[in-house]
């Protein structure tokens, strides 16, 4: 964060209001997270990129994690989102080890509520020396989605796994100005998807 004629100007990247964080903010995040079932959860609604809903109902339906494939299958009921246009999904890819991850997940406690989840965020971002502005239950799909166009992921793939019914809806994490850094840790991160 900078200074501009005593004003604090923000270098956070925000799309449509939602933090966009980077590799190196998710590890300071992740490590203000202190119970390890909330860190499993935190996990999971990143490398899934899984809206908060479907992840609650993922609980209620552990079948719809498919270890064998390494994939979740997300049935038309799973998001019960208005404008839905896909009448299911399959997330996937998915990193080498989430089937870890997953097994942790179904043996912890309930996922919280969303409100609780959006608060915890804010709360673990200020912890971390972040801004809370802008994080919230969105955090963790809209960056992933910016990680994976910035990989080079097909954006055809990209809108399958997250559920978007055209390339439209994703232009807007294309160009975000991660740094040099960033973008290398990006790719080395995300090397699973290609």
């Amino acid at each position: 964060m900078g200074q501009v004629g005593g004003i604090k100007i923000s270098e956070d990247i925000l799309v449509k209001g939602t933090k966009i964080i980077g590799p190196f903010e998710y590890d300071a995040l992740s490590e203000q997270i202190p119970k390890d079932y909330l860190r499993t959860i935190f996990e999971i609604l990143f490398w899934s990129g899984m809206r908060y809903v479907e992840l609650q109902r993922l609980y209620q339906y552990p079948d719809w994690w498919w270890p064998r494939k390494k994939a979740i299958h997300l049935p038309e009921f799973a998001q019960k989102k208005s404008k839905r246009k896909q009448p299911e999904r399959y997330i996937y890819p998915l990193p080498p080890q989430f089937d870890m991850v997953m097994r942790y997940f179904f043996k912890g406690p309930n996922p919280p509520r969303l409100d609780v989840w959006g608060e915890n965020m804010k709360r673990w971002a200020e912890k971390a020396d972040m801004d809370p502005k802008g994080f919230s239950a969105k955090t963790t799909r809209k960056s992933i989605e910016s990680w994976m166009v910035t990989s080079g992921m097909p954006l055809t793939s990209i809108c399958l796994r997250q559920g978007h019914d055209n390339l439209t809806s994703m232009r807007h994490y294309q160009g975000l100005p991660f740094t040099d850094a960033e973008k290398a840790e990006i790719k080395k991160r995300l090397a699973w998807v290609h």
